[in-house]
C-alpha cells in the first residue's frame, strides 16, 4: 500500500527542504555495477525495472577535439557511416532489423566523444548489441554507400546552417576557442566531407574504434549478472589495440573582457558570454554547477531584475546559462536573446553587475535548495527516459569518471549559499570573459504486457470534467497532463497563438503566489512544468498541435499532495500579471520571428494554410506578431476561463497512489471548479483538392523544405491502422531512396495525422534547391509504387514492429503514459487504446495495407508547399 503523508501547508516553508532532502535518503539506489572486460572495455550495468525496455550505450574516445585541420568532421561522417553495412549486415538489415525487433537505434557525436545507443524491449536486447558491436568493429564501407552519405553530411551541414541559433553558436565558438582543438564545428566543413577519401576515414576508424578506447553504459530491465555475462560474451571477445597519443589540447582562458561583433543572417539579436569555471576536480565546480541553474531560473534569476531597461522592462527575449565541462577546462556560458542589437551592451552590463558583485544577488538557503531538489528530481524524470538519459546525463562519465557522477548528487547536497559566493569570490572577482553579439544584418527586400497490479479508473465529474488515472506502483513519478480540446478552432478570429499565450503565463504566478513564490514552491517539491514544446530543439513538435493543448505537471510520489494542490491553483488560477503578459508577448514576437526564418516551419504553416483553407486549421499555432501583439490582458482572462472550463478539460494521471485515492484527491483539486458552458465550433477539413494545390513562399536559404500531403478519415475509422502502416512503410522507402541511396536529404519522412472526425497525411523533406524536382518526383514515385505493388512481407512486419517499439519508448515516462491517454481519449479511442491498437496492426496483411494505400494517397490530387528558393 501507498503511504499518503499529510503535510499542513504552514508547515511548508520550514520542513520543505528537509523533507526533500529525506526523499533522496531513503529512496531506493538502483543496483549499479562497473565492470573492466579483459580487453580493456569499461562497461556500467546499472538495473531499472520500471519498463521492460533496456539501452545499450557505448561511447567511443573520439570527436572534434581528435581531429585536425585536414580532416575536420570525420568523426561525425564516420559515425554515419557505421551504419552502412557490416560483414555479416546490409544498410537495411542493422536498421531494418532493430526496428522489426521493436527497438530503436541512434548515434550521435560531439567534440570529445562519439555515442552509439540501442534501446529494445527486455527480450531482444542481446540481438541488440550484437548488432551494435557489428556496426562498431565490422564495417566494411562500400563505395557507393561513402559517396551517399557524403550527400546526406553535406545536406545536414547546410540544414545546420540555415539555423540562427547554430550561427551564433558557431561565432562564438570560433572567438572563444580560437585555436584550440575545441574550435573546431562536429559536423566539419563541406569541402572537406566531399572531398575526404574513404581510406582515410577507414585509417581513422582503425585507430579509435578499439575495447579499450570505449565505455558503454546498460540501462534497464535486466539481472545483472546475467547481463554482464551477455556483454561480455560479444564485446569481451574483441582484441585491443595500440592507441594513438592523446590530442594535445591546448586551453586559453581568458585574459580580459573581450566582446565581439558579427552580422548575420539572424533574426534576432544573440549574446553569448563565456567566462572561466573550475574544472570538475576542483571543489567550487559543484557551486558554479548549481550557480548555472540559478542565473538560468525564470523568476529567481538576478537577471529577472538587472536586464532591464529605465523604465524596468527586460532587455531580452530569454537567458539562460549552463556550465560546459571538458576533460581540460570548464567554462561558465550566459546566452541571452534580445530582439535588437542596440541592447547589447546594457546586457553585457547587466551581466557584469551579477557577476562582480555576486555576493549581493546570492540565492537565499530556500531557492538554492529548490534548485538542489529540482536537479536531483530531473535526473529521476530522466532515468525512466533510457534513451534521452543517455543523450543528456551519460555522456559526462566520458569526461569525469563513473566516480564522479556516482557521487555528483551527493556532493551538490552540501553547497550553501555561502560557499557559492566563495566560489565566486576566487573565480568571478577579476572578472574576464570572451563574449559575442551575433545580430542581423540589413534585411534585403523578398502498451506491452504491463504488469497485473496496474489498475485504471475513469470519471466523468459532475462538471463534466473527464478524469483518468493510472495506478501503478513501479515508478516513483507522479505525473498528471492536462488536455485543452479544441485549440485552434477554440481560438477567436484576430487572436491567432492566444492558446500559446495563456500556456505560457500559467506559470508566471497565480492569485495565490507571485511568480517568484510560485517558483520557489515547484522547486521545494522538484516539480517539472511542461506548457510548450522546446523551440530549441529541432523537430521537438510532436506535442504543440492544432488539435488540443497540454499541460503536463512532474514530482516524485513523496509530493504527490503538495505538488496536485499547487498544480491545481496554476490551471484555475493564473494571475495574468500585466508586466508578466508583457514579457510573454516579446518572448512570443521573438520565438515567432525566429521561426518565420526557418524553412521547416514556415513550410509547415504553408502546407496547413494551403490544406485547411478557410477552416480552424489554416492558421499558425503560434500566431504572428499582430495577433499576438492584438492580445490584451482582459482576452487572456476570458480565454483562459472558456478554454480550461471544466467541460472542455481531460485530466490523465500516473501514480503509485491507489487509483480510487487519487479520483478523490482529483475531485477535491478540481472538482468545484464551475463550468462556463463552453462549446466551440468543431474542426473541420478542409476543401477538397482538385488537381495539384501548389504554393510556394521564397526564402533565401541553402535547402528548400517541402510538404506534400492530403486528408484522411478520423482516428476511429476502421482504416486508420492500415493507413498508419502504409504511412510507416512509405516514410521507411523515402528514407532509403532519397537520403540513403540519392543522398538528397538529411531529413525525409512521412505519416498520418489524426483528429476525431478527419486526419491528414504529411511526406516531407529538406533537400538543396538544385535538388527541389528530383525530391519531388521522388516522393510521388515512391507513393505510386506502393500503391501498385503494395509493401513486402518483410517491410510489413518491420512496419509493424517498428510501431510498437515506437510506442513503447514514446511511453517510457509516467508522463508521457498520461499524456498518451488524454489524447487516445481526445480522439474518442479508448485511454488504453494500444492494448488493441497493436495487435490490430499485427492482423493486417500486405493487402489490406496496400488498399489503404490506393484508396487515400492520391497522386493527382494534392496540396504541395514548399519554402525556400527553387
Amino acid at each position: 500500500m501507498s503511504k499518503i503523508r499529510i503535510v499542513y501547508p504552514y508547515l511548508l516553508p520550514i520542513i520543505g527542504f528537509f523533507l526533500a532532502m529525506a526523499v533522496f535518503s531513503t529512496a531506493a539506489t538502483a543496483k549499479t555495477t562497473r565492470v573492466t572486460f579483459e580487453n580493456g572495455m569499461e562497461v556500467i550495468f546499472k538495473e531499472n525495472h520500471s519498463s521492460p525496455m533496456i539501452t545499450s550505450i557505448v561511447f567511443v574516445r573520439a570527436g572534434a577535439k581528435y581531429e585536425n585541420d585536414f580532416n575536420n568532421g570525420i568523426t561525425h561522417f564516420l559515425e554515419h557511416l557505421l551504419f552502412d553495412g557490416t560483414k555479416n549486415r546490409s544498410r537495411l538489415e542493422i536498421s531494418e532489423g532493430i526496428k522489426r525487433h521493436g527497438g530503436y537505434i541512434n548515434a550521435f557525436t560531439r567534440k570529445d566523444l562519439t555515442a552509439y545507443l540501442v534501446l529494445t524491449p527486455k527480450e531482444y536486447i542481446e540481438y541488440g548489441i550484437e548488432v551494435q558491436a557489428d556496426q562498431l568493429f565490422n564495417s566494411i564501407f562500400p563505395d557507393e554507400e561513402v559517396t551517399k552519405e557524403r550527400k546526406i553530411v553535406i545536406e545536414e551541414i547546410q540544414m545546420d546552417n540555415d539555423r540562427e541559433a547554430n550561427l551564433a553558436s558557431y561565432f562564438f565558438n570560433a572567438k572563444s576557442m580560437a585555436s584550440t582543438a575545441y574550435e573546431r564545428p562536429v559536423l566539419g566543413y563541406k569541402n572537406i566531407i566531399s572531398s575526404i577519401p574513404r581510406q582515410k576515414i577507414i585509417e581513422y576508424w582503425k585507430q579509435y574504434y578499439a575495447p579499450n578506447n570505449m565505455i558503454a553504459l546498460v540501462i534497464g530491465d535486466f539481472d545483472t549478472e546475467e547481463m554482464i555475462e551477455t556483454y561480455r560474451s560479444v564485446f569481451g571477445i574483441i582484441p585491443p589495440v595500440d592507441l594513438p597519443s592523446p590530442p594535445d589540447v591546448s586551453y586559453y582562458p581568458p585574459t580580459d573582457k573581450s566582446v565581439y561583433h558579427k552580422a548575420g543572417n539572424t533574426k534576432m539579436t544573440y549574446i553569448t558570454i563565456g567566462i572561466d569555471a573550475p574544472h570538475y576536480t576542483d571543489p567550487d565546480y559543484y557551486a558554479f554547477d548549481l550557480m548555472a541553474d540559478y542565473l538560468s531560473s525564470d523568476e529567481n534569476s538576478p537577471f529577472a531584475s538587472t536586464l532591464v531597461d529605465g523604465e524596468g522592462k527586460p532587455l531580452y527575449q530569454s537567458y539562460s546559462a549552463y556550465l560546459e565541462t571538458a576533460e581540460e577546462f570548464s567554462r561558465l556560458v550566459i546566452e541571452i536573446i534580445t530582439d535588437d542589437e542596440s541592447k547589447a551592451d546594457g546586457i553585457v552590463a547587466g551581466v557584469d553587475e551579477v557577476l562582480e558583485n555576486f555576493d549581493e544577488f546570492q540565492p537565499s538557503a530556500e531557492i538554492l535548495a529548490g534548485i538542489t531538489v529540482s536537479k536531483k528530481v530531473s535526473e529521476i524524470f530522466l532515468e525512466e527516459k533510457l534513451h534521452y538519459y543517455g543523450f543528456v546525463i551519460a555522456p559526462r562519465l566520458v569526461t569525469t569518471g563513473w566516480d564522479f557522477m556516482e557521487s555528483y548528487l551527493e556532493v551538490i547536497d552540501k553547497v550553501n549559499p555561502t560557499m557559492m559566493v566563495r566560489a565566486a569570490d576566487r573565480w568571478l572577482d577579476d572578472l574576464k570573459y570572451i563574449a559575442t553579439v551575433f545580430y542581423p544584418r540589413q534585411e534585403k527586400p523578398e502498451k506491452e504486457r504491463e504488469k497485473i497490479h496496474t489498475v485504471y479508473r475513469e470519471e466523468v465529474l459532475p462538471n463534466g470534467l473527464t478524469v483518468v488515472v493510472k495506478s501503478n506502483r513501479d515508478s516513483r513519478v507522479f505525473a498528471l497532463n492536462v488536455i485543452g480540446k479544441n485549440r485552434s478552432a477554440s481560438e477567436p478570429a484576430g487572436r491567432d497563438g492566444i492558446t500559446d499565450f495563456v500556456n505560457r503565463m500559467i506559470k508566471k504566478g497565480t492569485t495565490t503566489y507571485t511568480a517568484e513564490e510560485l517558483t520557489n514552491e515547484l522547486a521545494v517539491v522538484g516539480a517539472k512544468v511542461t506548457l510548450f514544446d522546446n523551440p530549441w530543439i529541432p523537430y521537438d513538435d510532436r506535442y504543440t498541435i492544432r488539435q488540443f493543448a497540454f499541460m503536463k505537471f512532474e514530482t516524485i510520489d513523496e509530493f504527490t499532495e503538495q505538488g496536485l494542490r499547487l498544480f491545481a491553483d496554476m490551471v484555475r488560477n493564473p494571475a495574468f500579471d500585466s508586466a508578466a503578459v508583457e514579457q510573454v508577448r516579446g518572448v512570443l514576437i521573438g520565438l515567432i520571428g525566429r521561426q518565420s526564418g526557418m524553412t521547416l516551419n514556415a513550410c509547415r504553416d504553408l502546407f496547413y494554410a494551403t490544406l485547411f483553407e478557410k477552416s480552424a486549421y489554416d492558421k499558425s499555432i503560434y500566431g504572428t506578431p499582430h495577433t499576438i501583439g492584438m492580445i490584451t490582458r482582459n482576452d487572456l482572462i476570458a480565454y483562459h476561463k472558456k478554454f480550461y472550463s471544466p467541460e472542455n478539460m481531460i485530466i490523465t494521471v500516473g501514480t503509485n497512489f491507489d487509483a480510487d485515492t487519487m479520483m478523490a484527491m482529483i475531485k477535491t483539486a478540481f472538482g468545484d471548479m464551475t463550468p462556463t458552458g463552453f462549446s466551440p465550433a468543431p474542426a473541420t477539413p478542409g476543401p477538397a483538392i482538385t488537381g495539384v494545390a501548389r504554393a510556394h513562399s521564397g526564402m533565401d536559404k541553402e535547402q528548400i523544405y517541402i510538404y506534400l500531403g492530403n486528408m484522411l478519415p478520423g482516428a476511429g475509422h476502421p482504416d486508420a491502422p492500415a493507413i498508419t502502416l502504409a504511412m510507416e512503410i512509405l516514410s521507411s522507402r523515402l528514407g532509403k531512396v532519397l537520403r540513403e541511396e540519392q543522398g538528397l536529404a538529411y531529413s525525409v519522412g512521412a505519416g498520418a495525422v489524426w483528429d476525431r472526425e478527419f486526419g491528414w497525411y504529411i511526406c516531407r523533406i529538406g533537400t538543396g534547391s538544385e535538388n527541389f524536382g528530383q525530391a519531388r518526383d521522388g516522393i510521388i514515385a515512391q507513393i505510386n509504387k506502393l500503391k501498385s505493388e503494395g509493401p513486402t512481407a518483410d517491410e510489413l512486419e518491420t512496419a509493424q514492429n517498428s510501431i510498437w517499439g515506437s510506442s513503447l519508448t514514446r511511453r517510457l515516462s509516467r508522463i508521457n503514459q498520461a499524456y498518451y491517454m488524454g489524447v487516445n481519449e481526445y480522439l474518442g479511442l479508448d485511454y488504453d487504446y494500444e492494448k488493441e491498437y497493436i495487435p490490430q496492426l499485427r492482423s493486417l496483411t500486405a493487402e489490406q495495407v496496400k488498399a489503404a494505400a490506393l484508396k487515400y494517397l492520391d497522386t493527382v490530387n494534392y496540396v504541395l508547399a514548399t519554402v525556400g528558393k527553387i
